[in-house]
């Protein structure tokens, strides 16, 4: 757990999410957890639709529970109508990061679907000069869930997609781009790859990923979120995110102590980078629930 006392709000937690998918960008997907990954498929209802990636071609899916032959589980995706056959894919746990869950709740399959075509190259500049190639192209062409965000969804809609940033190639030569471009927030990338979520802070019920998804990392982007919905993102790593003049400030920072007096253990977490001036800065391990 990380928690920052800041002086703005501003781009912090927009930023701060493009960090923990550029930290764990150069990982293959097929290494990080596959089997929760699997498993969180795996508990979808039967009929949930999906995008099935496969041969550099995305379908259209409907997810029919689970096959299981020799001891060996897969999922069944269903990709054409049942007039047709209802030809049915079988995805192993290995190829499970080929699954995408879709924005659309009902997704009506054809008799016949040839799928539509994968790019498999970064047609984006702006992002080959962040990232290499190889790392680009496996961002954009497999889903897993990086990072959530909850916090207030105009401020970071604006940040992550109307403000550009640049990336000098040389003293004479940037390419510009938005955090999207690093982000990909399945919120804005309807029925594509993506890598994060944005979720509200504000409302009466918890906010939630695509399914119960778990994110590697939950970012509190301000105090409300987290005093309403930690409970519910002990799953995953937090960083928290609180502007000193916000109103809930004290409350927060009382929490983190709390917390903080009943962490695993007592000994310095190695390898933490010295805060900027005007940023205070906790980190500690606790036990994931």
């Amino acid at each position: 757990m990380l928690a920052l006392a800041i002086p703005t709000r501003n781009y912090a937690a927009a930023l701060a999410a493009s960090g923990a998918v550029l930290g764990r960008v150069n990982i293959p997907t097929q290494r990080i957890d596959t089997n929760r990954h699997f498993e969180q498929l795996c508990q979808l209802p039967k009929g949930t639709s999906v995008f099935l990636n496969s041969c550099n071609r995305r379908y259209k899916g409907i997810y029919q529970g689970i096959d299981e032959t020799y001891g060996e589980r897969r999922l069944r995706i269903q990709r054409e109508d049942k007039s047709s056959g209802g030809l049915t894919s079988l995805v192993s746990v290995k190829e499970s990061h080929n699954v995408a869950i879709a924005s659309k709740p009902s997704i009506t399959l054809p008799k016949k679907q040839s799928g539509s075509p994968i790019i498999t190259h970064s047609p984006n500049t702006f992002l080959d000069g962040v990232i290499d190639k190889a790392d680009a192209n496996e961002l954009i062409t497999k889903t897993r869930l990086d990072c959530a965000v909850i916090g207030r969804i105009s401020a970071l809609e604006n940040e992550i997609l109307e403000i550009r940033f640049a990336n000098c190639l040389s003293p004479s030569k940037s390419e510009r781009g938005s955090l999207q471009d690093i982000l990909r927030v399945h919120k804005f990338l309807p029925g594509q790859v993506y890598r994060s979520e944005i979720l509200p802070s504000q409302g009466y019920h918890p906010p939630q990923t695509v399914n119960r998804l778990v994110p590697h990392v939950t970012i509190f982007d301000g105090g409300t979120g987290f005093i309403k919905w930690r409970d519910d993102w002990r799953n995953s790593h937090w960083i928290i995110l609180l502007e000193r003049t916000e109103p809930h400030f004290q409350e927060s920072v009382d929490i983190i102590k709390s917390d903080y007096a009943n962490r695993v253990n007592g000994e310095e977490i190695p390898n933490i980078i010295p805060v900027p001036p005007g940023v205070e800065m906790v980190v500690y391990q606790e036990t994931c629930q």
